[in-house]
């Protein structure tokens, strides 16, 4: 039930309006009820909004206004994205944002299939988070190199890093929730939505929303336009949720195009907050969880 003397704070992710412009994101996640954002730095296709890394510059003094004024903070930037290419010069002016918006998480996915390489990378990549005041949050994604999350915990041990949650990758990888409890002291995020059993269930749904008919490509347009709201889906949110600590921050990533439809970003993150807030009010022992 609702902790009535501490209110629910709930933090939203990019890829739920994820062509909205940031200043304009900030602006519609405050509109919708949000006490947090997540945002992105570093595009992963060409539909993402783009970001200004130049600090200097007046768009990113515009996402630094839109955060004083509405009171938001920045809960994680994302998504850096270790390919063996992958150089120094490209992740920093990433961190460099992120700290002077005071995030607190960047995160990681893994696309080097020598996962030896990615570690060595990882170490570094962290050594420049920490330094300045980000934790590296490592995302297992069903559909990537890494796609276990006990190896995740396992490199995450190993590298001194933290390991993000996301509920669709949580149930597509086919993780258990024993791994989440015993690993919840270095998981300080969840990523929440929902989904069906199977990819297959929502196929006919998909294809229209994929480059091609592959597996691969199906997972990518679940993943990125069809999440799903919180109890739409199998997805135990509720026993992730009490084996989580306390002070996990919960941000909302459901993209779902078709839900959208031709709704506002602040519309549509308006009902992704009511759907969210309701889920918890019934479904969680501890909702009062912070993700600001």
């Amino acid at each position: 039930m609702v902790n009535d003397d501490k209110p629910v704070q709930l933090g939203v992710a990019p890829l739920s309006a994820i062509t909205t412009p940031p200043a304009e994101f900030i602006r519609a996640a405050h509109a919708a009820g949000f006490s947090s954002v997540g945002l992105r730095p570093m595009q992963v296709s060409e539909t993402d909004a783009p970001f200004p890394l130049d600090l200097s510059s007046a768009d990113f003094a515009g996402i630094k206004r839109a955060l004083d004024e509405t009171g938001l903070t920045v809960v994680d930037i994302e998504v850096l994205s270790v390919t063996p290419e992958r150089t120094r010069e490209e992740w920093l002016p990433m961190l460099d944002a992120g700290a002077a918006l005071g995030a607190r998480l960047v995160n990681i996915v893994c696309d080097d299939p020598s996962l030896s390489r990615f570690v060595e990378t990882l170490s570094a990549i962290t050594v420049d988070a920490h330094e300045r005041g980000l934790e590296p949050v490592l995302e297992p994604v069903a559909y990537r190199p890494l796609n276990s999350f006990p190896r995740a915990v396992e490199i995450a041990r190993e590298v001194g890093c933290a390991v993000e949650l996301d509920a669709l990758h949580y149930l597509r990888t086919g993780a258990e929730l024993s791994t989440i409890a015993d690993n919840a002291d270095i998981i300080p995020i969840l990523q929440l939505c929902d989904a069906p059993a199977s990819i297959a269930e929502q196929a006919d749904a998909l294809r229209p929303l994929a480059s091609d008919g592959s597996d691969t490509a199906l997972a990518i347009a679940e993943s990125r336009a069809r999440r799903l709201l919180p109890g739409e889906g199998v997805v135990p949110l509720t026993a992730l949720l009490d084996a989580l600590s306390p002070e996990v921050a919960v941000s909302v990533e459901i993209p779902n195009v078709p839900l959208r439809g031709d709704s506002s970003a602040s519309d549509y993150l308006a009902v992704l907050h009511r759907a969210a807030m309701e889920y918890l009010a019934t479904h969680t022992r501890a909702p009062q969880r912070s993700g600001a």
